[in-house]
């Protein structure tokens, strides 16, 4: 194994040890390459192909988006009537008031 590396390592023109930048740069690309690998090799093993995945990826992401934004707003919502139960000013935005006008 270690002749290998060792020969793999001579074909990209490394003939010693690798640079701490090097090291950086080799954990990056594996890190950028894992979740691709792990999908396109999940979706072999499920037995759907690759374009179902992608679908079921962008359904499953809009639902995190919608998710997000409920929680979101339940927040801001729970925020105002906290500050107005407080007596504390509603802040005004660039866009505008954030409560309705009485």
């Amino acid at each position: 194994m270690k002749k290998v590396l060792v020969s793999l390592l001579a074909l990209m023109g490394i003939h010693q040890h690798l640079s701490a930048q090097q090291k950086q740069d080799l954990a990056v690309a594996a890190a950028q390459t894992a979740p691709s690998a792990v999908v396109s090799s999940s979706a072999r093993i499920a037995g759907l192909p690759l374009s179902d995945w992608a679908v079921v990826a962008a359904i499953g992401f809009a639902v995190l988006q919608a998710a997000y934004l409920i929680w979101k707003w339940r927040r801001d919502y729970l925020r105002e009537e906290e500050r107005k139960s407080q007596g504390r000013p509603v802040p005004v935005t660039d866009m505008a008031k954030l409560e309705a006008d009485e």
